[in-house]
């Protein structure tokens, strides 16, 4: 799974600004759920974050391994 941002720049502004997204607990937590169906489903599942602007994709991946029960 790639997550990208919800950014309201995407199509139209410059790379950091299309990148520059922080994703919130609530924003992560409805993926939570899919992501263990795929992981019920898959030898290995990969999460890979792409908004990559500061250190924003390091916090949503930490994020994600707590609401998955990985850290």
């Amino acid at each position: 799974m790639r997550f990208h941002g919800r950014n309201s720049a995407w199509g139209t502004g410059t790379k950091e600004e299309r990148f520059r997204h922080s994703y919130t607990p609530e924003g992560l937590s409805e993926w939570a759920p899919r992501l263990r169906e795929m992981a019920e489903q898959a030898r290995e599942v990969h999460v890979l974050f792409n908004n990559c602007c500061g250190d924003t994709a390091v916090r949503a991946a930490q994020s994600m391994q707590h609401l998955l029960g990985l850290s």
